[in-house]
């Protein structure tokens, strides 16, 4: 509740300055562009830290792309491994996973999610490659597992 009133606050502040600094140009695009940028500031705080993360991540051109390859070991709960929240993503709305799940103990599930909605890429030992079109708004991908042991290694471009 406070994190939200903080945010709430956050955003007022950003429109009031952006609504009193803006020169030249519109004045509702310097806005948008405004919110935009502090939508995709705060939603990198969503993403678990790479120290929590249980293997190794290398960031790709943007929070939405790079590397990641993880061992797990009776591992529960889950990890935002990539994504954000934008209303338009600077690299353009396309996003192809390329990744690998074994599950040797317990459950994971590999999904997206899209807004209110979450997909399921992976939920068994499986490979494959898979194209995403990102919209405006919360796009992560993540990790959730119960007791599990395995592995995943995820490419996203």
């Amino acid at each position: 509740m406070k994190r939200t009133k903080l945010l709430l606050i956050t955003l007022m502040l950003a429109c009031l300055v952006f609504s009193l600094t803006a020169c030249g140009g519109n004045l509702k695009d310097n806005l948008l562009d405004g919110y935009d940028n502090l939508l995709q500031s705060v939603s990198k705080h969503a993403l678990t830290k790479e120290k929590d993360l249980q293997g190794e991540k290398n960031a790709g051109n943007d929070a939405y792309t790079g590397t990641y390859a993880a061992t797990y070991d009776g591992f529960n709960g889950k990890e935002f491994i990539f994504g954000g929240t934008a209303l338009e993503r600077e690299n353009g709305n396309q996003l192809k996973v390329t990744y690998t799940l074994s599950i040797d103990k317990g459950t994971a599930e590999l999904y997206w999610i899209a807004g209110n909605d979450e997909y399921t890429i992976a939920n068994d030992n499986s490979e494959d490659t898979k194209e995403y079109t990102i919209s405006s708004g919360d796009n992560y991908i993540v990790l959730k597992g119960k007791d599990f042991s395995g592995t995943l290694t995820i490419v996203v471009e």
